[in-house]
């Protein structure tokens, strides 16, 4: 969870310390978008503007995260010995017998559902460079959502109740 915190506000806090303009939080700042923007971002010019400074990472990038953070809380209930949720027995329902077809699908099948959705950042950074920022967030959520159900399902225990029908 200490990742997704640092993956989600990483990008945010990098141009709010450029904000600053003071001399050891600037350069810090300079230096997280540096860093990101250069080996992890593929189209950091792509990024939203926070007051005046491009965040660390483009649009797509961001909505990844929030996509595995997606993900991580719709598995989050499974994990837990009790069935609080805010999900309601109804639905909660119909995510465990979702979630087991899912899980019962071939590693290889799973992977491919995972990593199709990244297809479509090839798509759009070769095609349609002027796509507007919220679909590049909509498509990054979309894509580490099902990046992070499958990094869930292959997780050794993490689903152990999903995979035996106890849950």
């Amino acid at each position: 969870m200490a990742t997704l915190v640092v993956l989600f506000f990483g990008p945010l806090i990098a141009p709010l310390f450029q904000a600053t303009r003071l001399p050891l939080m600037a350069d810090s700042g300079a230096l997280a978008h540096d860093l990101l923007s250069r080996y992890i971002c593929p189209t950091p010019a792509r990024s939203y503007i926070l007051l005046g400074f491009p965040m660390a990472v483009c649009a797509r990038c961001w909505g990844a995260t929030i996509g595995l953070w997606a993900a991580w809380l719709f598995i989050r209930p499974l994990t837990i010995d009790d069935r609080r949720s805010i999900l309601g027995s109804i639905r909660w329902s119909f995510v465990m017998e979702w979630l087991k077809r899912y899980v019962a699908l071939a590693r290889p099948v799973r992977l491919l559902i995972g990593a199709l959705p990244f297809g479509l950042w090839v798509a759009e950074i070769r095609l349609w460079a002027g796509a507007p920022l919220w679909l590049l967030l909509l498509n990054g959520a979309f894509a580490g959502f099902w990046a992070g159900l499958f990094f869930c399902s292959i997780w050794p225990g993490l689903l152990y109740k999903v995979q035996k029908g106890i849950a």
